[in-house]
Formats: C-alpha cells, sequence, structure tokens
C-alpha cells in the first residue's frame, strides 16, 4: 500500500488505529462521499463539481501538504472507516500572529457508526499530540453547521467553544486553547 499522506505517524485509541492515509484509502471512502447526508454532513452543502477519486485526491494532496492525514482503522475489524486530518490552520480568519494554530477536519465515513464515540476517541488523541507534541496554542474545528447536532456535540464534549459564528448563526467555528486543554487536563487527574 502506498503511504500517500507522507508521514510514518501511528496512533491508537481503546478502539481505533490512526495510521498514514494510503492511496488505496481513496477507493474505500468514495462510496460514502457520493452519499448525499454523509457529504452534507461533511462539506455541509453539496460541492459544485461531482466528488471523484480525484476530487478526493485533491483534496488529500492539499492536506498532507498542510498537516498530518489519517485513515481511521476499527481494530475489533479492521476496517477503515474514516479519515481525520490534522491540518495547520489555512484559513485567514482563524490566523493568530504568533500562535502555532491548527486544524482537525474529521469524517467517519459508514453512518452505521455515527454516535459511538469514535470521533470523540480521535480527536481527543490528535488533541494530545497537537498540544504536548507540537507545541500548539490553538485548535480549531470549522465551518461546522449549526444544525449538525452529533458534530457540534463532538467538539463541545472535547472541550471546545464557539468562537465565531458565520452566516446568521448557521455555521460555526469552535477552538480550543493550550490554557483550556492543560486546564482540563489538570482537573482530570486530580
Amino acid at each position: 500500500m502506498d503511504n500517500f499522506a507522507g508521514h510514518s505517524l501511528n496512533f491508537e485509541t481503546e478502539r481505533l488505529g490512526l495510521r498514514p492515509f494510503e492511496d488505496t484509502d481513496f477507493d474505500l471512502a468514495l462510496p460514502f462521499y457520493e452519499d448525499t447526508d454523509f457529504l452534507l454532513v461533511m462539506e455541509g452543502q453539496l460541492p459544485e463539481e461531482s466528488i471523484t477519486g480525484e476530487y478526493l485526491r485533491r483534496a488529500g494532496e492539499a492536506m498532507t501538504e498542510q498537516g498530518f492525514l489519517f485513515a481511521i482503522v476499527e481494530k475489533s475489524s479492521g476496517r477503515t472507516n474514516g479519515e481525520v486530518c490534522l491540518q495547520w490552520m489555512n484559513l485567514d480568519r482563524a490566523k493568530i500572529a504568533n500562535e502555532k494554530t491548527m486544524r482537525i477536519p474529521i469524517g467517519i465515513w459508514d453512518k452505521a457508526l455515527w454516535g459511538k464515540g469514535y470521533g470523540k476517541e480521535v480527536v481527543r488523541c490528535l488533541m494530545a499530540f497537537a498540544f504536548e507534541e507540537l507545541g500548539i496554542d490553538r485548535l480549531c474545528a470549522m465551518d461546522v453547521s449549526a444544525g449538525n447536532f452529533r458534530s457540534v456535540k463532538l467538539w463541545r464534549s472535547c472541550g471546545m467553544k464557539v468562537y465565531r459564528r458565520m452566516d446568521n448563526g448557521n455555521t460555526l467555528d469552535f477552538e480550543i486553547t493550550r490554557m483550556r486543554y492543560e486546564s482540563m487536563n489538570h482537573a482530570q487527574r486530580a
């Protein structure tokens, strides 16, 4: 398998493994991106161009240039069931001078796995890596649909707060700062 992601980082949570995204993972992802419900959750709206393997590869290439793209693998089945990127901030509205800021787009492909806490496991794992190993100052979830209750719940359960509302409150940006992350971890250890 070809390591499309260009890094060799691997992580494990209780139920999941995170490994570098591979070229063959695009073929696994494509059928899920053809599902309108999934696409609306992931993109917030339907893209203007058709979702093809090439479309996904272009998006993947942009993410690998700006961070660490992972495949999410369910340990019990060995099945790849999603993607996540720990990505250096690429949106001007969230860049802060002299701060290291990242964002974390995530997608669990199979809707039957939604609501099982997989996203939370992944986000918490990469949040720890980003703050503790990469030394970032801020982690963000961008362009979250306010009507996507699962996504809103995920970001809040990971300690993130809404810091920007757009489109009459229909689109949200979430963030967690280093100070809040450290405070949460200190409280959990106490």
